[in-house]
């Protein structure tokens, strides 16, 4: 009889135990997507990156700024010229980007295409505007930080021929 009342006592307890919270499993946990909001700024600046000119132009209608400036003071312009980009170049000159904006070290677009040897941009980039006089942080003009021949030609004789004279571009902070 012990047996019998020993497994009637099991029974009762599993019984009691089925229905209780120690039985249930723990939920699944059903993952939430996770939604990333970036900065506008910074989706604009992607855009460009990827050469989309028409979303570039979207975001433009939708109020964007074009001389938007990342943590390092680069804009679209500066990422288009170091990315040897004339076509991006042409669209965001064409639609208003400043072509003497400095990023935080002084240097101004022309300093980087002068600094990768792209004439086609520099060249672009004089004819619009740019200022060839321009020093940055360092005390350097795109004609000092340019290392190809060519492009140095190009910037000595812009200089010459208009006079140019120095100015020291304050780094965007």
């Amino acid at each position: 009889m012990k047996m019998a009342d020993a497994k009637q006592k099991r029974n009762e307890q599993l019984k009691r135990w089925l229905g209780s919270e120690t039985d249930l499993e723990p939920p699944l946990l059903k993952k939430k997507k996770t939604k990333v909001k970036f900065d506008d700024g910074a989706v604009f600046l992607a855009a460009c990156s990827s050469g989309d000119t028409e979303e570039v132009l979207r975001m433009l209608d939708r109020g964007a700024d074009i001389n938007y400036a990342n943590v390092d003071g680069l804009t679209a312009l500066h990422q288009a010229c170091i990315d040897d980009n004339l076509d991006m170049v042409t669209f965001l000159v064409e639609h208003g980007a400043s072509i003497n904006q400095p990023d935080n070290e002084g240097w101004i677009p022309l300093h980087a295409a002068a600094s990768c040897g792209y004439m086609d941009i520099a060249e672009y980039l004089i004819g619009q505007g740019a200022n060839v006089g321009v020093v940055n942080s360092e005390g350097e003009t795109p004609l000092d930080i340019a290392e190809e021949e060519a492009m140095e030609e190009l910037l000595q004789n812009f200089e010459i021929n208009n006079g140019s004279s120095l100015y020291f571009a304050p780094p965007q902070l």
